[in-house]
């Protein structure tokens, strides 16, 4: 019996020796083969690194702005953008040799070199243009060459309101919006160019806001606004998709599957607010491309709402919108007609853009700001009412249409009217009385 147990407790020790043994052997694989696997994590490191776009014009590049402690925010941003990880350096966008066959017009060239660089490198540009941009990205190039962004700075330079401004600031007002003809990071802030921020409601507001492009505004306080804003946390970042949202946002109708055409679908425009609609270059299309454009917005309009409902918001904003035109023209004729019996005061010059005592009445887009009549400066504002008021319709916002919108388009009209006869009564008042009007 005490044999057997001697046996017995030599096999015990021999086991758990055995499985010590084995247990170590296992241990020291296991740290061998974590050192193994250290080694092509290590070398997969030194790819990405290699893979990170930091070319040797580049990294002169960063090395300068670190070295003299310029624009750390943009590095840092390009280090951490999707240009940099597939190897598009700084040379590729600035270097001004790869951007010259870009440059196909005068105010392109113009605006790409009109504030200079300090670079000591005089191939460098400061500037980027949208050209430059369609090199590599063609398809949203030529579908934003047919929007109405590639004519922002053209239609700004004809306009009234800028060639009253002084040039020095003109920089701060009206080119900071309509420089978006030539550039791309209007939308996609440089230097992430991120896609994802361009999608936000947020990337459009900084442009279409304000009184007269209140946009923004109207859809933020809108019921597809108010959904976005109440649902949007975290959803857009994470899903990086604009389809995981409850509620529309301005891509979502203006920029369907990710066309760069933003006139994509508007029935009226993109040139200008009015009922006739022509395309970018003046041209009036006639009623069956309306049409197709009208299809096309309900199109979208139709993955949310039944086309029964979409078609008849769309057509009440229509109606909406010839109403208000209706009015703007009522109000025109009025000034008009002052005009033409001399009842203007400035008095009216032939010739526009005469610094003088007169002025050009200008009634349409290319008004001007400063030196109007009474009459002339309460059309100003009912133009704004008007524009608030169907665009209000169309963005589905009942207060912009209503009480900022159509409420004060009758006041403004109610205002010129008033205006109209006081001084009709002052002209036939000094006729009785002997005095010369002019």
């Amino acid at each position: 019996m005490s044999n057997s147990s001697g046996h017995l407790t030599k096999l015990v020790k021999l086991i758990i020796f055995t499985s010590f043994f084995v247990e170590l052997i296992w241990f020291t694989g296991c740290t061998t083969q974590t050192k193994t696997a250290n080694v092509p994590h290590e070398e997969k490191t030194v790819s990405v690194k290699k893979e990170s776009g930091i070319t040797a014009e580049s990294l002169k590049c960063i090395t300068c702005h670190e070295e003299r402690g310029i624009t750390h925010g943009w590095i840092a941003d390009w280090e951490g953008s999707k240009h940099a990880r597939k190897g598009v350096g700084c040379e590729a966008c600035h270097i001004s040799s790869a951007l010259e066959p870009a440059v196909n017009e005068a105010s392109e060239q113009g605006y790409l070199y009109a504030s200079g660089s300090n670079c000591d490198d005089k191939r460098v540009s400061r500037q980027v243009i949208a050209g430059s941009c369609g090199k590599c990205h063609s398809r949203q190039y030529n579908e934003f060459m047919k929007s109405r962004h590639s004519i922002g700075w053209q239609r700004m330079v004809d306009c009234g309101q800028y060639i009253e401004i002084s040039k020095e600031t003109r920089s701060a007002n009206c080119e900071q919006c309509h420089n978006i003809q030539f550039k791309c990071d209007s939308c996609h802030t440089r230097h992430t160019f991120d896609t994802l921020e361009a999608k936000t409601p947020e990337a459009c507001m900084t442009c279409h806001m304000g009184s007269d492009q209140p946009h923004y505004e109207i859809y933020i306080s809108s019921k597809h606004g108010a959904v976005y804003t109440a649902s949007q946390s975290s959803i857009l970042k994470e899903s990086e998709s604009i389809r995981s949202l409850r509620s529309p946002i301005c891509v979502t109708c203006h920029m369907p599957q990710g066309t760069h055409d933003i006139s994509f679908g508007i029935a009226y425009g993109p040139v200008g607010g009015e009922l006739s609609y022509i395309d970018r270059n003046g041209i009036s299309v006639d009623e069956s491309r309306l049409a197709e454009r009208r299809d096309a917005m309900l199109s979208e309009c139709n993955t949310c709402h039944s086309p029964r409902f979409a078609k008849e918001k769309l057509n009440t904003a229509d109606t909406i919108h010839e109403n208000v035109e209706t009015i703007v023209k009522e109000a025109e004729e009025i000034i008009n007609g002052l005009e033409r019996d001399n009842l203007i005061t400035p008095p009216i010059n032939k010739k526009a853009n005469i610094k003088s005592l007169g002025h050009t009445i200008i009634l349409g887009n290319q008004r001007f700001y400063s030196n109007k009549s009474r009459i002339e400066r309460m059309f100003f504002k009912l133009t704004y009412s008007a524009k608030i008021t169907w665009k209000g319709a169309y963005h589905a916002n009942p207060n912009y249409t209503h009480l900022y919108g159509w409420a004060e388009l009758q006041n403004d009209l109610s205002d010129i009217k008033e205006e109209a006869r006081k001084l009709r009564e002052e002209a036939e008042l000094r006729r009785k009385m002997g005095i010369k009007l002019r």
